[in-house]
């Protein structure tokens, strides 16, 4: 303890109680009124996270199929979406007990994750701690991450985290010696992987213009080296994700998330008036004195052109980034040649996940390098960040007080979310309708599968028991009469499933129910996933290396704060 600088210690933390308080400004009106709040994807996320975390509570692992979660119907969701995330989750849900707990405890995290990393990156750059807080505070205030505290829009966590990958890329543009540290590059690629697919697909595409620049302006033979170093560490690390797809997408086909028409979902500007869209930047609203802020920023960018290239850079790619996720950019062009683009990506206004730290990042670097010096110049664009900052708290605690005190969530669930039993918040929602993943046949048409999966799975639970054995489900009924029926599960190439001692090699429908013929009196049936020899290999790599990469951390941060 004699040898912990504690000036280095107050160095962080006051920062961190700064972002504290405001976080709690944010979510105050349902901290106040104490209500769990609820969106599109509450729900499925909810039944990941309780999956992960009945697994865990129980001991009865299961990577592949959901035996507790998305009514215990052998579902193969969290082994594709962000594996690590789900099992962190649903060891936090159980710490915690109670849904509305969780929720507001998580509003806290993605808060201070998305501040925090905003803030070492506009460190990096060497911009002052203050303004550094002021414009992470701004970062937490627009984009994703209020969407994630008002309905739990899920992109909220890759924005969180996108301004590590940012500096990644920055370090290739600004650090000649070593542009890319192989072992900083490796984490937070291996972090983002481990949340969010659609958010690391991003985070790929964010760092590309910054590795152009790098190759064209750093004469470096170690840039392929430590490049490699990275892509390789990033494979162990992430050996359980990838594997998953292996083992799923080469023997099933697998249904795709549904699709919107990407015409209606880009970024648009708020107004002060109107519905709950327009007072925050939920469903990818813009507010205007932020927008005023970035117009500034161009404006500025166009007359100092070549001052430095890493503002020129991050301020021309977030506004290139910007115009592409708006209303204004040919989305319906793009939608008929590339149909897929409909389901795969859903809503171009998610693309400001990666524009606004580029933009924030541009705006800090503005102020550095042309306004501190001058008392005046430094006071207005103070002033103007700081009106900006006002309306985004002001907008974000507006929204957060409609989705708390107006949003259609029952009273039945409200009192579940408080309840100790974290599988009643389920008993009267019909939750996780989407059809993403589910093992489909070739007649497979987008549209039409969540329906027939909520026909055919969600409103056919009622007369079955479930009960899980290990890593396997069972289902239990009696029947009054012996015909044909549909069983509430779904099954993929790999699944197994053993009706009344027998193995069924039987018909499906086109969501994977298997259609069995049941006896008069007592039926069982079991299921199971038949998981490849190969990825447990994989998943013990990816284990081990975050267990060494976690005392190498532990060791590093020891001697960060002994210096």
């Amino acid at each position: 303890m004699k040898n912990i600088k504690w000036e280095k210690v107050w160095g962080v933390v006051w920062s961190y109680l700064v972002f504290i308080a405001v976080t709690t400004i944010m979510i105050w009106p349902q901290l106040k009124i104490g209500v769990f709040t609820s969106g599109a994807d509450t729900f499925f996320h909810s039944a990941r996270f309780y999956d992960a975390a009945m697994q865990i509570h129980n001991h009865n692992f299961s990577f592949f199929q959901s035996n507790y979660g998305f009514q215990q119907s052998g579902r193969v969701i969290n082994a594709l979406y962000g594996p690590g995330f789900a099992y962190l989750n649903g060891l936090i849900l159980l710490m915690v007990k109670t849904w509305f707990n969780y929720q507001i405890l998580t509003d806290y995290f993605i808060c201070l994750l998305g501040a925090g990393t905003m803030m070492c990156l506009l460190q990096y750059v060497k911009i002052n701690k203050p303004l550094s807080v002021l414009l992470s505070i701004l970062f937490i205030n627009i984009g994703m991450i209020p969407s994630y505290i008002n309905s739990n829009t899920f992109n909220g966590w890759g924005q969180a985290w996108m301004p590590l990958v940012l500096l990644c890329g920055v370090r290739m543009i600004i650090d000649k010696k070593r542009p890319i540290n192989w072992i900083q590059l490796m984490v937070v690629m291996s972090v983002i992987i481990q949340i969010h697919i659609l958010s690391t697909l991003m985070a790929v595409f964010l760092l590309i213009p910054f590795f152009i620049i790098c190759l064209c302006i750093h004469k470096n033979d170690k840039i392929w080296i430590e490049l490699s170093k990275a892509i390789l560490g990033t494979i162990c690390l992430t050996a359980n994700v990838w594997g998953a797809y292996i083992a799923l997408y080469s023997s099933n086909r697998l249904a795709t998330p549904d699709a919107y028409d990407l015409r209606l979902g880009g970024v648009q500007l708020s107004g002060y008036k109107g519905y709950f869209g327009t007072y925050g930047t939920v469903s990818g609203h813009i507010l205007p004195l932020v927008l005023f802020l970035i117009i500034l920023q161009f404006i500025f960018i166009i007359r100092n052109f070549k001052q430095n290239l890493v503002n020129t850079t991050v301020t021309i790619y977030g506004l290139i980034i910007l115009a592409v996720a708006s209303i204004y950019f040919p989305w319906g062009v793009v939608q008929r040649i590339f149909p897929f683009t409909k389901s795969l990506f859903q809503f171009p206004y998610r693309l400001i996940v990666i524009a606004y730290p580029l933009l924030i990042l541009g705006i800090g670097l503005t102020i550095r390098l042309n306004f501190m010096q001058v008392n005046w110049k430094k006071y207005i664009s103070i002033i103007f960040v700081g009106l900006a900052l006002i309306e985004s708290i002001v907008s974000t605690v507006r929204t957060t007080r409609y989705f708390s005190s107006y949003h259609t969530v029952s009273a039945t669930v409200q009192r579940a979310s408080k309840d100790k039993d974290l599988s009643k918040i389920f008993d009267n929602k019909v939750y996780g309708r989407q059809s993403d993943y589910l093992s489909v046949s070739k007649d497979y048409v987008p549209g039409k599968m969540n329906n027939l999966y909520r026909k055919k799975v969600l409103k056919k639970q009622k007369g079955y028991k479930h009960f899980v054995d290990h890593n396997r489900l069972i289902l239990k009924w009696n029947a009054e009469n012996s015909k044909k029926v549909t069983l509430p599960l779904v099954m993929y190439s790999q699944s197994e499933l053993i009706v009344n001692g027998k193995h069924f090699n039987g018909k499906k429908n086109p969501v994977g129910s298997p259609i069995i013929s049941q006896r008069k009196g007592a039926n069982s049936a079991i299921l199971s996933f038949k998981v490849p020899t190969y990825f447990y290999v994989l998943l013990w790599v990816t284990i081990v290396s975050w267990v060494i990469l976690l005392i190498f951390g532990l060791y590093k941060v020891g001697l960060k704060f002994t210096k």
